[in-house]
């Protein structure tokens, strides 16, 4: 007996709904497959690297966390929420692969909302798929995802706040707010803890788009604010109250001790008695005079003899002596400042670089780290890759991009910093948009945050530009601006 066909809508009543098969159907069909591609692309290159580096690769900082969080010493000299990430991967799991792996995730979808977002600008989807490629195939890339680093969850987070920003460039002026603006905000959050000078990326972000796009003014403004607000009233009020130790001040501190110790180096002559019994709340003498050095802070506030607690308690003594020495010798201030932010503006080797951690380097930072005896997770800091084929190929890739000539390419996120502005003027000038520009703005907010405040050459501090500027080089094939509207369908 055959199925009777089913009943015509009566004339003048609406279609029934699809279902959901329909709609997902539809939706691949009208460009989704593109997200699911550029996703499944760049989760299989990410797994490749965290597979090679399991559970992850550690640093000092990646102990600091486990220590932290283990022992009931938190503090917010690092982020909270990633502290607390690193937490709950070692109580469910017993280590931090969990973490490290739900990093690979996270950024995975990032880089398909991203990339799906440059189709509204015009973007071909030819160009889309090889620039995830391309991107989970470096070895800068890839092993940084791998590492335990408050940074990693900077960069998901910037990441996912460009893929806003192309959406709301592409959205015509009467869509710009709504769930974007929101959205815009909630990333813009994320950013400002997961970094403690991330707020200043935000400030700025917020600023240039409350100024450019028309529409949505003022709830970019009041997004911007208020991402900026809850991120500093959390670690400045909220989590201190929780009796988190409040060593957030001792982060920008860092960088006007480290002025003060080149100055001193220089002209111990200079300061005076009172200058001197200042510093001396905080490190002999002796360590002012020998460890100031234009790179970084870390030879100063890393020394045994340093007390860090002591200079936040002191904090308005040393600001003093500093503001002295502004006065005193402004030229060498801001050299000192620009000689440190090198890192930011420099595309060749300078005073060297910190580059992501080897797997092989973990026992050696345990070893070195009394404090570890105190947490039962001290055999969490580790390396057991999956797959030994994996790791020799893995650490091929990273032989090759850590040779000679290179690192101006392979490492340096200034290199992709000025990229992203030649591509993305390029597409404004392509597409007659200059709105367009607002999506290299975070990677000049970052980019001045570093220059202006910036403790170390650790290349991971410019690692938000390094990934953009490589997600953004399908701007370079753009179309220019249609005569109608791009219809929901292609956007992915």
């Amino acid at each position: 007996m055959s199925t009777p066909a089913p009943l015509a809508a009566e004339p003048g009543t609406a279609p029934a709904p699809a279902g959901w098969r329909q709609r997902l159907t539809g939706w691949l069909r009208g460009g989704g497959w593109v997200a699911v591609a550029a996703y499944l692309i760049a989760q299989a290159g990410l797994l490749f690297w965290w597979a090679a580096n399991f559970p992850g690769l550690f640093s000092p900082d990646s102990l600091d966390y486990i220590w932290q969080s283990t022992t009931g010493n938190w503090n917010n000299h690092h982020s909270i929420p990633y502290t607390a990430l690193v937490w709950l991967s070692l109580q469910l799991t017993g280590g931090v692969g969990a973490l490290t792996l739900g990093q690979t995730i996270a950024m995975a979808l990032g880089v398909a909302y991203l990339l799906t977002g440059l189709r509204r600008l015009g973007a071909p989807a030819a160009a889309l798929l090889p620039a995830a490629a391309v991107l989970v195939a470096l070895p800068p890339v890839g092993t940084f995802f791998a590492c335990v680093w408050k940074d990693v969850g900077f960069v998901i987070a910037v990441t996912f706040l460009v893929g806003t920003l192309v959406r709301l460039v592409a959205a015509d002026r009467k869509r710009r707010g709504g769930h974007l603006v929101w959205l815009l905000g909630g990333e813009a959050l994320l950013a400002a803890v997961f970094r403690q000078n991330g707020f200043v990326m935000v400030a700025i972000v917020a600023a240039v788009g409350a100024a450019v796009l028309a529409g949505a003014r003022l709830r970019i403004a009041i997004a911007g604010l208020a991402a900026i607000v809850v991120a500093l009233g959390l670690n400045l009020a909220v989590l201190p109250a929780m009796g988190v130790k409040n060593g957030f001040a001792g982060v920008s501190l860092e960088a006007f001790v480290g002025d003060i110790a080149v100055a001193y180096r220089h002209d111990p002559g200079s300061f005076t008695a009172q200058d001197r019994a200042a510093l001396e709340t905080t490190a002999p003498l002796s360590l002012w005079a020998s460890s100031g050095t234009c790179a970084s802070t870390d030879t100063t506030v890393y020394d045994p003899a340093y007390d860090r607690d002591a200079s936040i308690a002191n904090q308005d003594a040393l600001m003093g002596v500093w503001f002295r020495v502004a006065r005193r010798t402004p030229g060498e201030v801001v050299a000192t400042r620009w000689c440190r932010g090198a890192l930011a503006w420099s595309v060749t080797p300078r005073y060297g670089l910190s580059r992501n951690p080897n797997p092989w380097s973990a026992k050696t930072y345990v070893a070195r780290d009394p404090r570890m005896a105190q947490t039962p997770f001290r055999g969490a800091v580790t390396s057991k890759p999956l797959n030994d084929t994996v790791y020799r190929l893995a650490q091929r890739g990273v032989r090759a991009t850590n040779g000679r000539g290179v690192e101006w390419i392979a490492w340096r996120g200034a290199t992709l910093a000025y990229l992203t502005y030649a591509v993305v003027a390029f597409a404004a000038w392509r597409r007659r948009d200059p709105t367009l520009l607002l999506v290299a703005v975070p990677t000049a907010a970052v980019q001045l945050s570093v220059l202006l405040v910036n403790n170390v050459q650790a290349a991971r501090y410019m690692a938000a530009p390094y990934v953009v500027g490589v997600l953004l080089l399908p701007l370079l094939f753009v179309r220019p601006a249609p005569s109608a509207p791009v219809e929901e369908g292609q956007d992915g």
